[in-house]
């Protein structure tokens, strides 16, 4: 997981509240994405090779769109590789901005996502500007519609999606820290979890590396002392 940060530890009390002994902003992809990265080569390899092919056809082979490609021509392929890529940076790989703060008793996750505050429009203007394409190549070349349906559901949704889409931030709360009783420790992400047994989802923490070791010391002095602390790739 890649991490950016921005970290302001903090052990001042706040007044008519508990003390807080860690606090910090993390810049983070809410899950692991190798599966969905996988998936998203595989289509956006798909769009790439009816590209190749449908310049092969337009400009090699000289055919007419008439005797070309139906699935492979490049009109199809350049809408298809678009909205893929659209796709896989905007919502496979789109980060979270974490806020964690840690009290005595409890953690608390302000989370929302990494988008600045033009970004309503601004995707509300691609998601349109996709569609507008699509249905225009649709027009322009009717043999493309069959396999130009899928981008074309996929854009329709994501402007569907951001037309309504609001960035309010997300709040979670922990139990208290003594009710866990096991700890997932996952170095290569960067992410400690809080448990009430060891299948269970539990209260995840994303960590820069600079707060890691801290956050599992508090972790050590917070939680009950026969809690299990292991070290493994975290499942979710």
């Amino acid at each position: 997981m890649e991490l950016k940060n921005d970290t302001t530890p903090s052990e001042k009390p706040l007044k008519n509240q508990e003390r807080i002994l860690m606090k910090w902003t993390i810049k983070a992809k809410p899950r692991d994405t190798t599966h969905m990265d996988i998936g998203m080569a595989i289509i956006i390899a798909i769009g790439i090779a009816a590209i190749i092919n449908g310049i092969h056809e337009s400009y090699i082979l000289n055919l007419s769109e008439e005797n070309g490609s139906i699935f492979l021509n490049l009109h199809a392929g350049i809408i298809w590789t678009l909205v893929a890529t659209y796709l896989w940076t905007l919502v496979v790989h789109q980060k979270k901005t974490y806020t964690y703060t840690i009290t005595e008793t409890v953690g608390t996750e302000e989370s929302s996502v990494n988008f600045p505050k033009s970004a309503h429009t601004v995707f509300k203007a691609i998601s349109a500007l996709f569609f507008i394409i699509i249905i225009a190549t649709i027009i322009y070349n009717p043999s493309s519609a069959l396999i130009l349906a899928g981008p074309a559901g996929m854009a329709l949704i994501a402007a569907k999606f951001f037309l309504t889409w609001n960035n309010t931030p997300k709040i979670e709360k922990s139990s208290e820290w003594k009710e866990y009783k096991f700890v997932t420790i996952d170095k290569k992400r960067r992410l400690i979890v809080a448990q009430h047994t060891d299948i269970m989802i539990g209260f995840e923490a994303r960590l820069p590396e600079s707060l890691f070791a801290e956050y599992l010391s508090t972790l050590k002095e917070l939680l009950p002392k026969d809690a299990v602390f292991t070290e493994k790739n975290w499942m979710w």
